[in-house]
């Protein structure tokens, strides 16, 4: 499966930068295409991009209820924020956090960058995920720094 991260800086004053994992919309089942949103990503030739987490739900996730939605989408997301955590953290030494950063600080002035990303199948994989988020690894998800291309 192929990923897309990007460090994007926020204007202002004192370096802020957005951090992201983003999937090609293709990648991404049709169903989960139309209930999930396409977003604007780094030019890396990507074309149409859905986050992660549209691509990280579970299978049973669309067919709920709204209500029952409701109450396991945190958890989704919250599986997902870790799995982009260890991405970024695996391309970019700035993160080492355990949950992926919306919005991240520095003292110094990294540059934009992007990196392409082949890594093991992701899509639903939140049933699978989520039992071990807490002590999930890069080498768990099959990704090594040499599966990274970065652009820039």
């Amino acid at each position: 499966m192929e990923m897309i991260m990007s460090r994007s800086r926020i204007a202002g004053a004192y370096p802020h930068y957005s951090y992201r994992v983003l999937v090609p919309a293709e990648a991404v089942t049709a169903e989960r295409r139309r209930l999930s949103g396409t977003i604007a990503g780094p030019d890396c030739g990507s074309g149409s991009l859905r986050p992660y987490c549209a691509a990280a739900g579970a299978d049973h996730y669309y067919a709920m209820q709204h209500a029952e939605r409701s109450t396991l989408a945190p958890r989704i997301g919250r599986a997902a924020r870790r799995i982009e955590a260890l991405i970024m953290r695996t391309i970019l030494p700035e993160i080492a956090a355990d949950s992926a950063p919306v919005v991240f600080g520095l003292d110094c002035e990294p540059g934009d960058a992007c990196a392409l990303i082949d890594i093991d199948n992701l899509n639903a994989s939140f049933d699978r995920i989520e039992p071990k988020a807490d002590i999930l690894t890069a080498f768990d998800l099959e990704l090594r720094p040499s599966d990274c291309r970065r652009d820039s």
